[in-house]
């Protein structure tokens, strides 16, 4: 592969049967899946942010998945809206605040992480967390129904509302 895995996948692609040739301009982009909670601002009349791009994945547990799918269904509501109506304020209903507030927990024990400076103070919290409380915890902070913010139905019912469906 020395010339890269793009330049193979686009050699396959074009040999590919039945394949049409793109009939607009095509862009990639890349880069590193932010970190941190769920990005503040997630559309633009450009596109949406979903899953590990809008940030909403757990390095930790690499749960990027389940909040993709949760996300999916506000995201493909509003981008209906606005392709609609073409009404730019029809992405605002599909706002990172909304969802970052969930976030709480999971934001406050990485604060609490990162400022563990000694070895024997993280090995400390480690056995605090393997304990029956600490357990507790990390499931409901990290792997529970609160771990990720469920998008409340009223945002999705008001998007439809206001495309016209």
């Amino acid at each position: 592969m020395r010339t890269g895995i793009r330049h193979l996948l686009d050699a396959f692609a074009a040999d590919a049967p039945g394949r049409a040739a793109p009939t607009g301009p095509v862009e990639r982009r890349g880069g590193p899946i932010p970190v941190g909670g769920v990005l503040r601002r997630l559309a633009c009349p450009a596109g949406l942010l979903v899953g590990d791009a809008a940030s909403a994945v757990s390095p930790l547990t690499a749960g990027g998945l389940d909040p993709c799918l949760r996300m999916s269904e506000l995201a493909a509501a509003v981008a209906a809206g606005y392709v609609r109506t073409g009404d730019q304020r029809m992405l605002s209903r599909y706002d990172g605040h909304a969802l970052r507030s969930r976030f709480r927990g999971r934001l406050l024990l990485r604060r609490v992480f990162a400022g563990i400076r000694s070895p024997a103070a993280a090995e400390a919290a480690v056995t605090l967390l393997r304990g029956r409380a600490g357990r507790a915890l990390a499931a409901r902070i990290l792997f529970g129904d609160g771990s990720f913010p469920v998008v409340n139905p009223q945002l999705v019912d008001q998007a439809i509302d206001r495309s016209g469906q």
